[in-house]
């Protein structure tokens, strides 16, 4: 009994958060199977799964910061960077703070989120949705 008691106190927090724009909920059910496989494998402990049609609103963004400063979770997991706001401000904020108070950012997509990872992901995002022109006529 005392090396369950033990074997839990080790183990990571970790709260999944799924969001589908569309509101599909075919999508939202895989995502939620992958963050919860990403979980499993890396030993953490689930303690909560979001799963949100449309952008991220206020109330996720609330619950996400109360629960941190709380030190209700350790582990944050997304499919991917873009699911944690709609624009990059919004997004390095939401990351800082919650590096800040103690969380890691996990995306599935793009490794670890934080202030050294964030500039290199958002310059290839940008390169990624800019189309290529032919230059030379």
């Amino acid at each position: 009994m005392n090396g369950q008691i033990a074997i839990r106190e080790k183990e990571k927090r970790a709260i999944l958060y799924c969001r589908s724009v569309k509101g599909n909920y075919a999508d939202l059910q895989s995502q939620s199977k992958v963050l919860s496989n990403y979980a499993k494998a890396n030993e953490l402990l689930v303690v909560r799964t979001y799963l949100e049609s449309g952008t991220m609103d206020a109330l996720t963004y609330n619950n996400f910061r109360l629960q941190a400063k709380y030190h209700e979770f350790e582990v944050l997991i997304v499919p991917e960077l873009e699911m944690l706001g709609n624009s990059a401000i919004e997004i390095t904020e939401e990351v800082s703070f919650l590096v800040e108070n103690g969380v890691k950012v996990m995306s599935i997509k793009d490794g670890e989120l934080n202030a050294d990872t964030l500039p290199t992901l958002f310059r290839m995002l940008i390169r990624l949705k800019i189309p290529k022109y032919n230059l030379i006529r």
